[in-house]
């Protein structure tokens, strides 16, 4: 077979110049190379991509075409135990793609998804027809494997391994709900028009066009109005235009205060059917609801001042509407240019318009309000506009339609011409994208009916709620560190994962992984809910007496969990949080505190060694800080980033408000608490529970910065809690002196962010560590109670650890820095820094000697530095008493 092999690359080799100069390969020509060869595979279940893509194929090698041509805008698998995502952390060479590990065929046998380890399966057949790679180990198992047959999952998978059958149909049925929701969250904006005629569309409504042209209906015209005196009698014109002649337009002035009510007066003085209503400003939504309380007519229908319509809209919606007397109708829209984007190109021309269920329509709106019509009774019942909401106004009212009387029809005719151009005086465009949250959660979330169901949940039970974005990695560790402590400790607990609309593969892994774990619930939204959402909708789902928020950045450790629920055992406590670390061991958050009005609070310690938390915890400082015998402080807030809480009280909250996206929405939540709770209620930090806080890697975490800090300032500007942090510093041996202001984020947000300004204070350092001594022209303490870093790259772990132990023992406060935290942000409080040399060959760690700081380097054998570049330099042979000495 080699032989053969050689002589055909000899023959191509002399062939070569008697062919021409090669054709350069297309990017086309790569994607049929490489589906003919995955066809060779022999792997593809073309029922399940189908099912992914909603698609049918007429052959696999169609189907194979479709998926090398969209995969990587789709994330899409060919097979039920293949992820691609899974295979890259397990696959020898995680660079590869999945295609080229598994064609390599090396005797490496790698898992291929969370359900299928070659190893395992190899394992399980005898040695004489044993596969000899994972490819074939995978071929193998479909040509002999049933739907009873027991699939070889990886270890480390909770509980029983499932047949072939019940996963295949569970990742079928998953691939499906995935095809369903990226159908109703699809973009339903369309470049050309591919409707009917007009004539041809209004064919389909007979019976609703006699009943239109024989009872000719008043339609009552609401158009709310402010500052638009240029555009206003456009809009009004295209009214007075219409076919449909019987009708009445209520325009009502919102206190424009400009010219607007006198352009509008002028046309309604030869108008009798236009009547102008001003009332004082409050928005489009109030203004709205003026106008539904003067109509009279049987259907109502509304107009922006900014737009218009086509001749023919009244009357093709109300042809469609008397067809069926359903609750309403809409038309098509044709938009003229691209809002929140770049106007100075040349207007964009987009149209939309189409039916869709409830379910569509809870995905996101597709009905715009100027081309509806809805009968009266059903606007009625609807109920007003809710004047509280600054966008997403009309999906609210329509989701309320929707829910009580139906989605309105659709009528495919173009009805609205809708200005769509970016304009400065649209003041809802202005406001935050997650006001599309908060109008949401009114219709995901019945708040009334969690509050009665609150004596049915198991008081025994915790439920940890996760929300999760386009990571499964981390996710995955997170909860199998959940359970793994749930397991060691006897704790009862679910787990409820809100996957926050992540592509594809996030939920078919999480769902695989854990589909056997009775303790884990996995819950798909169609879009990305944010993490105030996210964790309400969790919240909903959970059936546990005490909730847990957690992030799926973190890893909680053995025997953080019951701490936290006994601290909720105080009625005064109002929610409990771990002592958050990084996985240097360095502080991410020990409470949050404030500066007083104006001032954004902040994680307190953050980026601070473990010692200044151990301190400030440990119930030093006034009374009206201490958390019980157990140690631990009080706080007006604490980090969502994991916390416990009652049920009950977060029903009653209400959970975190979705106006903040990603950001001060655990803040918020707690002076709402604070504000509906007796005085004297706090929140805690539980210093014997501790939570490793990863760094999140989550795309556009801080997209809403800026809007969450003027929305949280407008909302608690002169009621944020009075400045505390100086006494849980003072609790630290640190003295709190204020604040360095950072710049504006923009000018509209009357907040700018800040940094504390923390010092040592030395006479309370000394006595938090129990020395004393006169403190030295340096500024240390004297020849004891100094805070040590001690810098090591990870090598001569012993040494170190001797080194720490005898520092402790003089009374020294140490913190260890791997390379992550050699500079991190409080590191001028130290007195001294030791840097531990690598190990002999690894040569001198690049650490830049700290300035106002003594510094010292421990070397390996046959390490040297530089004259000057440290205080003092202890050399290899001396032992860790030495290194104490010199200091």
């Amino acid at each position: 077979m080699a032989e053969a092999k050689g002589l055909g690359r000899v023959a191509r080799r002399l062939a070569r110049p008697f062919r021409g100069p090669e054709k350069p390969l297309t990017v086309t020509d790569r994607l049929d190379r490489w589906a003919r060869r995955i066809a060779e595979f022999s792997v593809l279940d073309r029922a399940y991509l189908e099912a992914q893509t909603g698609r049918t194929f007429d052959s696999d090698v169609e189907a194979i075409a479709f998926y090398v041509h969209n995969d990587g805008q789709r994330g899409l698998s060919l097979h039920p135990l293949i992820e691609h995502e899974w295979m890259r952390e397990h696959q020898p060479v995680p660079a590869m793609s999945w295609y080229d590990a598994l064609h390599q065929e090396g005797p490496e046998l790698f898992q291929t998804g969370p359900l299928f380890d070659a190893g395992v399966y190899a394992a399980s057949v005898p040695e004489a027809d044993r596969p000899a790679s994972t490819l074939d180990a995978l071929r193998d198992f479909l040509r002999n494997a049933t739907d009873a047959t027991t699939l070889p999952v990886p270890p480390g998978r909770r509980g029983h391994a499932p047949t072939w059958g019940a996963a295949r149909d569970a990742a079928v049925s998953a691939a499906r709900a995935f095809a369903h929701a990226q159908h109703r969250t699809r973009r339903r904006y369309r470049a050309t028009w591919d409707g009917p005629e007009v004539a041809e569309a209004l064919a389909r409504y007979p019976r609703g066009v006699a009943r239109r042209d024989a009872e000719q209906p008043l339609v009552s015209i609401v158009m709310p109005v402010y500052r638009r005196a240029d555009v206003v009698g456009a809009a009004i014109a295209s009214v007075r235009a219409q076919q449909h002649a019987n009708w009445e337009l209520l325009v009502v002035d919102d206190g424009s205060g400009d010219e607007t009510a006198d352009v509008v007066r002028r046309i309604a003085a030869d108008e009798p059917r236009v009547r102008l209503v001003e009332r004082e400003n409050g928005g489009a939504g109030a203004a709205r609801n003026t106008g539904l309380a003067a109509v009279r007519g049987d259907f109502v229908a509304f107009l922006d001042a900014d737009n218009t319509w086509r001749p023919e809209h009244l009357s093709a919606a109300l042809a469609g509407l008397l067809e069926t007397d359903g609750p309403g109708v809409h038309t098509g829209v044709r938009m003229i240019g691209a809002n929140n984007a770049d106007d100075s190109t040349a207007p964009a021309e987009t149209y939309r318009g189409e039916d869709g269920t409830l379910d569509d329509l809870l995905a996101g709106n597709f009905i715009d309000l100027n081309a509806l019509v809805v009968r009266r009774d059903v606007a009625a019942a609807a109920g007003p506009f809710d004047e509280t909401l600054r966008r997403w106004i009309d999906w609210e009212w329509l989701l309320r339609i929707g829910k009580r009387s139906g989605v309105p029809a659709y009528v495919p005719v173009i009805g609205v011409d809708y200005d769509n151009v970016r304009d400065p005086r649209r003041l809802s465009s202005a406001q935050p994208a997650s006001w599309q949250e908060v109008a949401l959660a009114r219709h995901r979330i019945d708040w009334d009916a969690l509050a009665d169901a609150v004596p049915a949940r198991d008081a025994e039970l915790v439920s940890v709620v996760v929300p999760v974005f386009r990571d499964w990695t981390m996710t995955r560790r997170a909860v199998d560190a959940v359970l793994h402590a749930a397991d060691h400790e006897g704790d009862r607990v679910e787990v409820v994962l809100i996957d926050n609309g992540s592509p594809r593969s996030v939920s078919a892994v999480l769902g695989a992984w854990f589909g056997d774990e009775p303790r884990v619930l996995l819950q798909r939204e169609d879009r990305n809910r944010n993490f105030g959402l996210g964790s309400d909708l969790g919240l909903a789902r959970s059936t546990g007496g005490t909730v847990v928020m957690l992030n799926n950045d973190t890893e909680v450790t053995t025997g953080w969990l019951r701490p936290l629920v006994a601290a909720l055992d105080d009625p005064t406590v109002l929610g409990a949080q771990p002592l958050l670390v990084y996985p240097d061991g360095v502080v991410q958050a020990a409470g949050t505190v404030f500066g007083g009005d104006k001032v954004l609070p902040w994680h307190f310690l953050g980026d601070h060694p473990r010692y200044d938390a151990s301190r400030a915890l440990a119930g030093a400082g006034t009374d009206a800080a201490r958390l019980g015998a157990a140690g631990g402080r009080r706080f007006s807030a604490i980090t969502a980033a994991a916390a416990a809480f009652r049920a009950v009280d977060l029903i009653r909250w209400h959970g975190f408000d979705p106006v903040f996206a990603n950001g001060l929405e655990d803040v918020d939540l707690c002076l709402r608490a604070l504000a509906a709770s007796p005085d004297g209620s706090a929140f805690a930090v539980v210093p014997s529970s501790v939570v490793v806080h990863h760094e999140s890697r989550t795309p556009g975490r801080d997209d809403a910065r800026v809007d969450n800090r003027r929305v949280f300032d407008e909302r608690w500007r002169g009621r944020y809690p009075a400045a505390d942090a100086a006494g849980h510093y003072e609790a630290a041996g640190l003295r709190w002196l204020g604040v360095e202001p950072g710049l504006p984020k923009g000018h509209a947000v009357m907040v700018r962010s800040s940094r504390p300004i923390v010092v040592r204070d030395w006479a309370g350092a000394a006595g938090a560590a129990g020395v004393s001594g006169a403190v030295g022209a340096s500024g240390a303490a004297g020849a004891a109670g100094l805070r040590i870093a001690v810098k090591h790259d990870g090598t001569r772990v012993a040494d170190v650890s001797a080194l720490v132990t005898a520092l402790e023992a003089a009374g020294h406060s140490v913190q260890v820095d791997l390379p992550t935290s050699w500079y991190r942000g409080s590191s001028g409080l130290d007195d001294v820094t030791v840097l531990v040399a690598g190990g002999s060959g690894t040569g001198v760690p690049s650490f830049v000697p700290q300035p106002g700081a003594r510094n010292v380097v421990w070397l390996a054998a046959g390490q040297v530095v530089a004259d000057g570049d440290f205080a003092e330099v202890v050399s290899a042979d001396a032992g860790a008493e030495r290194v104490v000495r010199a200091l």
